[in-house]
């Protein structure tokens, strides 16, 4: 089982407080536009916020002989390949040749987690809209369309932020291609 060390998920979290007291700054300042930035900034990094804590609880992220379970399991015949990128932000990126068996074994926790991400991050979507990847975003319905979404716009389907490892986002590959000679 991976789980996050206490104090990398600490300081994302402190992270996003920090954004939330400038937004609020920003917001206090009197000006239209910082108004509008401090309130995207509030909305967008206080929801991070309550939305990392609330995941947090849930989170399970396991290596099995089976696969890669993360709130389903994603069968390592079903990894077409794993490594890390940078683009939206660093995180570790896998590519599936399929997703079927992945959404069918969802727990009931990872169908609430997907579905808070999404419910989460489609008002940002729609607010940015004039950005063509977000408004195909906006168009998200559940969590096979989020898939395809990332695989469309980033090349990969399923991302793994460096706040939910215990290693390096480059150990962690390595650790699930050893997994993936041995288990697959």
């Amino acid at each position: 089982m991976v789980r996050p060390r206490p104090w990398k998920l600490a300081l994302y979290l402190l992270g996003a407080v920090v954004f939330v007291v400038a937004g609020v700054w920003l917001m206090s300042s009197g000006d239209a536009g910082a108004f509008v930035a401090g309130a995207l900034s509030v909305a967008f990094f206080g929801g991070l916020l309550v939305l990392v804590i609330v995941n947090a609880r849930t989170r399970r992220l396991t290596l099995t002989p089976e696969g890669i379970d993360i709130g389903g399991t994603i069968p390592w015949a079903d990894v077409e390949s794993v490594g890390v990128v940078k683009h939206p932000t660093t995180m570790v990126a896998l590519r599936l040749h399929s997703y079927d068996r992945y959404l069918a074994s969802q727990t009931a926790d990872g169908t609430r987690e997907a579905k808070r991400t999404i419910r989460f991050l489609k008002p940002f979507a729609h607010f940015f809209r004039m950005i063509p990847s977000m408004r195909r975003y906006a168009a998200v319905q559940g969590q096979a369309d989020e898939l395809r979404w990332n695989r469309e716009t980033y090349g990969f389907d399923v991302g793994i932020s460096p706040a939910w490892l215990d290693r390096s986002p480059g150990s962690f590959v390595e650790l699930v291609e050893r997994c993936r000679r041995q288990c697959g």
